[in-house]
């Protein structure tokens, strides 16, 4: 083929006898024109019976441009022999557009080689994706096509996992084009909370043999008419309708928007992204009950500088007038006062009491009753334990309580401010810290309050800056917790942790996997001789959080409206 031939989109015979050998339909093979601007590579396009290729060879594509347009060819002529009318984009967003295109894609390949097994190796050189290198929405997607199309090929991402899962699950159903869109919109929910960008000027359809997805879409902006050049000039116009109007969104995957994923100015200020040039502070193990061991260095946590703000509503709540706040006040100042006290008068003891000597002697050489008590012990008094109350900060946080008006997230900075306030005597034995994740490869962690600071404004702004966002992976935050922990000097260390649910993070699907983790987690910290206990923000979740902390370390809210006063009274008496 020449640039001429491309120019004058003459049909190729090749290919077209080659679709009318597999299916018996007829075709119309062009040269695909020249466009002006292209943000990413050319792929095939289709439009009914017309297919048109690329009139050259694609750069890193492998094997021969011949096979090369025979597996196109091959691709385009499943959509027509088992595709659907075109998908109605609707309120679908330009990932899911994306994804529900690569899984009709592959739907239509694995129905075709149910039919010509030679298709799969027809194909199967073009998938090149590795289940390494940079994370990214592009590199995931042509990860997953791979899976979705080569049962040999392993990959230990959990995105990728669940959506050959899915796929594989639905397979009675492949004969149904809308299953795609069913599990596409499940992908694409999951891809969004993994705050992975979805880019359309550099997105091309993976592998290079694939169309553009074009076809497969009904766009209220295109045009009418088979002509290869009436259609680019419909596209054209698709794409500048995305991108002066995203809230439409119309557009196709070529040149989609892009967009972030439940974007907004405050999800955007939370998101919590991992900056490559900045290392975590800790690599943590993980446990995984499948293989019954650890894997090392899993789960890397970053901890993150919190957003001071207004306190003016925490330093006017009435902490220290409440029945709790005056009781965590006294025993405070109980424990504050570390001066060892003088026991007298007692039968037994570790010296002689001397007034009470003196008065025996007296009371024999007078012949009066003696009185044996004269012996004083010295009692040191209770030591404060060192506390770290671990908040959950997973976006179920912000969900509000109807009776009260207020959100969890309120709820649990109020119990956080009340505890820090009513025991700021012993400030320095009192830590609150914070976590959220985003997978294994970002788990965030707040310090709001640590040991040796003092209760004071800058605390308070903290603690007024506390927001709830992303997923919970709660073993690697009390592993992180816990290694705090026990670098305080202190003879009694406590751990408490508030939460409202179990352990659950964007990258994990096995519900047993991440409890049996933080269950491993909390058994850690038990053998290096710290008390965890556990207040729980939901009554529902007993099984789990029982088997998280054990029998006795726990105590669920059935009124969520009391975690003020539960939380002081569960401090009190386990520092008593």
């Amino acid at each position: 083929m020449t640039n001429g031939a491309s120019e004058r989109a003459e049909p190729f015979d090749g290919p077209s006898h080659f679709v009318r050998a597999l299916w018996g339909f007829e075709v119309r093979v062009r040269a695909l024109p020249r466009a002006a601007e292209e943000f990413s590579p050319r792929r095939p396009r289709f439009a009914g019976p017309n297919l048109w290729l690329p009139s050259s060879p694609l750069a890193g594509v492998p094997g021969s441009f011949s096979d090369y347009l025979f597996a196109a060819c091959a691709h385009i002529s499943a959509h027509l022999r088992f595709g659907a009318p075109r998908f109605e984009i609707k309120s679908l967003k330009p990932v899911g557009i994306a994804l529900v295109s690569l899984l009709e894609d592959a739907r239509v390949e694995r129905l075709a080689i149910a039919h010509y097994p030679g298709l799969e190796s027809l194909w199967a050189p073009y998938h090149r994706a590795r289940p390494e290198g940079v994370k990214t929405s592009r590199a995931l997607f042509a990860r997953l096509a791979r899976a979705l199309h080569d049962d040999t090929y392993l990959d230990d991402d959990a995105w990728v996992i669940k959506g050959r899962q899915l796929f594989w699950e639905a397979r009675n159903e492949w004969h149904d084009p809308s299953s795609c869109r069913r599990i596409g919109s499940a992908l694409a929910n999951d891809l969004g909370q993994m705050r992975l960008q979805f880019n359309a000027k550099d997105y091309a359809v993976e592998p290079a043999y694939r169309d553009d997805n074009s076809g497969l879409w009904h766009f209220e902006s295109e045009s009418a008419g088979n002509d290869p050049q009436l259609e680019l000039e419909a596209v054209r116009r698709v794409e500048g309708d995305a991108a002066a109007a995203p809230q439409r969104q119309r557009g196709m995957p070529e040149a989609m928007p892009a967009l972030a994923a439940g974007a907004s100015e405050r999800s955007a200020a939370l998101r919590l992204a991992t900056d490559v040039d900045t290392p975590p502070s800790a690599r943590h193990p993980e446990w995984d009950y499948v293989i019954q061991r650890e894997r090392p260095a899993f789960c890397s946590v970053f901890e993150r500088p919190v957003a001071p703000e207004a306190s003016t509503r925490l330093a006017s709540m009435p902490a220290r007038d409440t029945a709790a706040g005056k009781r965590l006040t006294r025993s405070a100042l109980r424990l504050a006062n570390r001066h060892p006290q003088r026991i007298r008068r007692l039968l037994d003891g570790d010296r002689l009491d001397l007034t009470a000597t003196v008065a025996t002697v007296v009371a024999r050489q007078s012949g009066v009753q003696l009185d044996p008590r004269v012996y004083v012990r010295l009692r040191l008094r209770v030591e404060p334990p060192a506390l770290l109350l671990l908040l959950d900060l997973s976006e179920s946080l912000n969900a509000t309580l109807s009776r009260a008006g207020v959100t969890l997230l309120e709820l649990a900075r109020d119990a956080a401010t009340l505890l820090a306030s009513s025991l700021a005597a012993i400030a320095s034995d009192v830590a609150i810290h914070g976590f959220s994740s985003n997978g294994r490869h970002e788990v965030g962690y707040y310090r709001f309050k640590d040991f040796d600071d003092p209760y004071d404004e800058q605390t308070l702004a903290r603690l007024a800056g506390m927001r709830a966002h992303l997923s919970t992976r709660l073993g690697a935050a009390l592993r992180h917790a816990g290694q705090v922990l026990l670098e305080r000097k202190a003879r009694r260390k406590l751990l408490l942790v508030l939460t409202d649910g179990e352990p659950s993070d964007i990258d994990v699907h096995d519900p047993k996997y991440l409890l049996l983790d933080a269950k491993q987690a909390t058994n850690g910290n038990h053998r290096s001789g710290l008390v965890s206990f556990c207040l729980g923000l939901d009554a529902t979740a007993e099984r789990s959080v029982a088997r998280i902390f054990g029998a006795g370390n726990y105590l669920l809210l059935t009124q969520l409206e009391e975690l003020p006063r539960k939380l002081a009274a569960v401090y009190l008496r386990l520092s008593a």
